[in-house]
């Protein structure tokens, strides 16, 4: 029977690794040259890989590599540890060369979908007894648009591949009252957690969601193991990841690590139903995301109009024994859309007077930290795949002919269509031959200031130190608690500023000449771009980049 199960597993995850490759077929030729996604947060991610395989002098969750010369906590930084792990461990083998590592980088980021969807296929069979149903609803869950888009932005969020398997081991737990099975639902709890923090609390709404389900289908509050069940899920869990949460909390206590977010970043009730930007007809809704707030990759909502067609069927004709699983999985997608929602609802970009759950959530210490609420969506997917998965069991058990099959193929089709990506866009990955110089330099401690200062110009940079190697003024992680050079630094007075970067031990100045929307300068915060080339000596000066050296 092991032999058995191994094999399956592994047939299924040589399928959904092909339907991996189909999805993405556009961008594979560029693994090892490129990163997933336009530049963006996966710059940013691309140095947490980096960052895993250097040393760390002052231990792992600090460092003045960026941020210098002050360096900067990072403890609330965006790392998917899973990720990072297995970028660390397979540069062993691979080395640690720039290609190497941006083709680990895209690798471990793709590896979540055919992770997601074995695990979300095991979840959905053993609720609805189907394996053609759990194909489709493993498919739904991890290739879905909103996977797809994360996949390009943040890796961390892209790490769904572990919730499938902590809710199938916490229902047998639950079903089967097994400590066993509690131990997994634990463990992968923890995993959860540990690729994105959201996660920790996603998973303990997801407690409390199946205590209510009990609650509303039993007439009574759950009792005995299944009341202790979910306490010992969510205390387990939390020890297992004490030696983080323990500081993360007390680090919380300083203000600036919440910020902003609940009731920008969040689903409007449109997005549902609207094409998203990687969708083969975004034509169609462009101009509905333009209007939504947020950006078009965490407004990426869209639960496919074939699913929802799908689960409607089921409802229409499913036996009334039979829907236990769909009302299930509806109530499941309620529950979590409402999450989605934040502070007050949103209707075609505009925010309603009527307020959600969030507005309360958002605002209790440690919980506040969940500021972008349309990520709440994966356990939607995750309950869609399941609605998905009960009704195609009930049509094959109750309506086996002809029409039906075809009916069932016809969709599945459609299905795989609706949500096959289109206008994939990647980052290209090099060094500028002027880095040599830099990298080649003995005075290993003499950073580098990069200009101009935006937010994605700082992804840029960090993604660019491992050219160079040295420490860099500029850089953003998740969370900022402290203050660094880069928050005064002078530039108007360049004498004054000259100085400043002396005293910090910086030793070049990169300045960045405009790509697109890369790189746009902004005289109040960054200073005037010619004074620079006049007030200090030229290293290497092109179309891209000038490099000044600091005497």
């Amino acid at each position: 029977m092991t032999a058995r199960r191994s094999a399956e597993f592994l047939v299924l995850l040589a399928a959904f690794t092909a339907l991996t490759a189909l999805f993405f077929w556009q961008i594979l030729p560029h693994l090892r040259s490129a990163l997933i996604g336009p530049p963006e947060d996966n710059l940013q991610d691309f140095w947490n890989s980096w960052y895993a395989v250097q040393k760390h002098p002052d231990g792992f969750f600090f460092t003045r590599l960026i941020r210098a010369p002050e360096g900067v906590s990072l403890l609330y930084h965006s790392f998917a540890y899973p990720q990072i792990f297995a970028v660390w461990s397979l540069s062993k083998i691979f080395g640690t060369s720039l290609q190497s590592l941006v083709l680990l980088q895209n690798l471990t980021t793709l590896a979540s979908f055919p992770l997601a969807a074995v695990g979300a296929f095991y979840l959905c069979r053993h609720l609805s007894g189907s394996t053609l149903g759990a194909v489709a609803g493993g498919f739904i869950f991890a290739f879905n648009p909103w996977h797809v888009t994360q996949a390009m932005h943040h890796a961390h969020v892209a790490g769904i591949a572990f919730l499938p398997f902590f809710a199938l081991c916490y229902l047998l737990a639950m079903e089967r009252s097994s400590m066993r099975w509690l131990a997994g639902a634990i463990a992968f709890y923890a995993l959860s957690a540990l690729s994105c923090w959201y996660n920790f609390f996603y998973c303990f709404y997801f407690l409390a969601f199946h205590l209510l389900y009990l609650r509303l289908h039993e007439h009574s509050w759950p009792r005995g193991w299944r009341l202790a069940a979910p306490a010992l899920c969510l205390g387990g869990a939390a020890l297992l990841l004490s030696p983080l949460i323990l500081p993360m909390m007390l680090s919380g206590l300083h203000d600036r690590v919440y910020q902003i977010g609940s009731n920008i970043f969040v689903a409007d009730l449109l997005g549902y139903t609207a094409f998203p930007p990687t969708h083969l007809l975004s034509g169609l809704s462009a101009g509905l995301y333009d209007s939504f707030t947020g950006n078009p990759w965490e407004d990426t909502v869209y639960l496919g109009l074939v699913n929802l067609a799908l689960l409607g069927w089921g409802f229409w004709r499913a036996q009334a024994g039979e829907r236990r699983i769909l009302w299930y999985a509806l109530g499941g997608m309620i529950f979590f859309i409402v999450l989605a929602s934040g502070d007050a609802l949103h209707w075609h970009g505009h925010i309603t007077s009527i307020p959600m759950p969030d507005v309360v959530l958002t605002r209790l210490p440690f919980f506040a930290n969940v500021r972008t609420p349309s990520r709440a969506l994966v356990f939607v997917y995750l309950f869609l795949g399941i609605g998905a998965a009960a009704t195609i069991a009930s049509a094959l058990k109750h309506q086996r002919t002809g029409a039906t099959i075809a009916g069932l193929a016809l969709a599945l089709a459609l299905m795989l269509i609706d949500f096959f990506p289109a206008h994939l866009e990647t980052t290209a990955m090099g060094c500028a031959p002027e880095l040599a110089a830099l990298a080649k330099d003995p005075d290993r401690g003499a950073g580098v200031l990069d200009l101009p200062s935006g937010y994605r110009d700082k992804d840029f940079y960090m993604a660019q130190q491992a050219c160079h190697g040295r420490p860099i003024a500029q850089g953003v992680i998740a969370r900022l608690s402290t203050v660094s050079l880069a928050d005064h630094l002078e530039v108007r007075d360049l004498a004054a500023q000259r100085r400043q970067l002396r005293a910090a031990g910086m030793g070049y100045i990169l300045l960045h000449h405009r790509q697109g929307d890369l790189f746009v300068w902004d005289t109040k915060t960054d200073g005037n771009q010619a004074q620079y080339q006049k007030s200090y000596a030229i290293v290497s000066d092109d179309a891209d980049m000038t490099i000044l050296r600091i005497d």
